[in-house]
């Protein structure tokens, strides 16, 4: 039966079957690996106190720390956390320095070094610091999994491109939002244009160019009430949206 069972699951292009099938699986760890994925060879590679496993395990705020520390030589000890350094840093402003890399590995290290450093500082920067690097795709938010492709979008360096984003703030924490707001405006700024349906004020405010939709929701909309900058939608009578920016409307 159970060969019969994994043919039908390896084989079949139903979901639902699949799911079904599901229903007599287990999932648990590698006794090998452990649940890495990696040969016993390469997790005995370590960089500081950790294998490759073990970085992958850290969210990207502790990584983030993590590579700052590999490059200025404060590697911290590990209990639970890393624990915070007593040198802060500005980031990539600072000169790198490799004291325990000879010179041949300095010049393989640091552009490796500079290219996680600044994807992870894309993926701080839309908010997802807290996410661990190894988390796997399928158990992110759809507004997570949004902020994930625009980090790797101000990584790529693309211009002339037409960005569509669904509520991007939608989840955020308040305080992260303004740094969304910089990511939205560095791919702007490279060249690109981005159309952003939001009904967040800041990001209202921050718009180059905002088209009020009404004058209804639902099925009580679908028209162009108002189109320009921040100050003509502000100063437009009809703008429900306007009242609301001008404070001639408010909800308790």
């Amino acid at each position: 039966v159970v060969p019969w069972l994994e043919g039908r699951y390896r084989e079949t292009e139903s979901e639902g079957l699949r799911e079904a099938l599901e229903a007599y699986m287990t999932l648990k760890a590698c006794p090998a690996c452990g649940g890495t994925r990696y040969k016993r060879e390469v997790l005995s590679v370590r960089v500081g106190q950790f294998n490759i496993a073990e970085v992958s395990n850290l969210p990207v705020r502790e990584a983030k720390q993590f590579f700052q520390a590999v490059a200025h030589n404060h590697l911290v000890e590990v209990g639970e956390k890393l624990k915070p350094f007593r040198i802060p840093l500005e980031g990539l402003a600072e000169p790198l320095e490799y004291r325990d890399l000879n010179e041949f590995q300095v010049q393989v290290a640091a552009p490796i070094w500079r290219e996680i450093y600044s994807r992870l500082g894309f993926l701080e920067d839309v908010g997802l610091d807290y996410l661990t690097l190894d988390r796997a795709a399928n158990t992110l938010s759809g507004g997570e999994a949004q902020r994930i492709r625009l980090a790797t979008q101000v990584g790529s360096g693309l211009t002339g491109v037409l960005y569509v984003l669904d509520e991007p703030s939608i989840g955020l924490h308040p305080r992260d939002n303004q740094r969304l707001l910089s990511t939205l405006k560095k791919l702007r700024d490279l060249g690109n244009t981005l159309l952003v349906v939001e009904h967040d004020e800041e990001t209202m405010r921050e718009a180059d160019w905002i088209v009020d939709m009404g004058p209804g929701a639902g099925v009580h909309g679908g028209e162009v009430v108002a189109e320009g900058t921040l100050d003509d939608i502000v100063n437009h009578p009809k703008s429900l949206t306007g009242a609301y920016l001008r404070g001639s409307k408010h909800i308790p």
